[in-house]
């Protein structure tokens, strides 16, 4: 009776720990991610290199000058103007429009701008975009509960930082 009532206790432990919420993100431990920026880099508790640029600059940037891109929600606007288009296109790293409630299209759709294009209804606050080999690849993230905290915030860019370190970062290296 005493070993079963050990062994339910050691398999709550290990449940528990198993569900440790991770509100951090620990990175390569090689490098910080360098994250080019259009508009207020936003403020997070990270190890991450928040590079302020233009979009204009981004036109004649190396494609490795950046593991990832986001554009603020001050900038959508003019972010979604017909020239960028082909950029984000052509970007081998993975352009993220923050606050966006009209995911990627007006940004990659030349006829679009983002006053013009619908909303959706998806409820997500982030959408990350890449163009593989041809192949559009897209990553969605919400904020718990729809709610704008300091806190769900935290977390929604918390799990885009490893979103870029998995599928960027780590298969470059690999």
């Amino acid at each position: 009776m005493r070993s079963i009532f050990l062994h339910i206790i050691l398999a709550c432990l290990l449940l528990t720990a198993g569900c440790v919420n991770d509100n951090s993100f620990a990175g390569n431990n090689e490098q910080n991610l360098k994250i080019g920026v259009i508009g207020q880099p936003p403020v997070v508790n990270e190890n991450i290199d928040f590079i302020e640029t233009t979009l204009e600059s981004l036109i004649n940037a190396s494609d490795t000058e950046f593991h990832a891109l986001f554009i603020m929600p001050e900038c959508l606007e003019e972010a979604s103007k017909p020239q960028f288009a082909r950029l984000y296109k052509s970007l081998k790293y993975p352009v993220f429009f923050i606050g966006s409630t009209k995911s990627y299209y007006p940004f990659i759709e030349e006829s679009l701008t983002y006053s013009t294009a619908p909303s959706t209804s998806s409820g997500m606050f982030a959408t990350g975009f890449i163009n593989e080999d041809g192949q559009y690849k897209i990553f969605e993230y919400g904020l718990e509960n729809d709610e704008k905290t300091e806190k769900n915030l935290k977390l929604m860019y918390t799990n885009i930082f490893k979103t870029i370190s998995n599928e960027f970062i780590s298969k470059k290296t690999n």
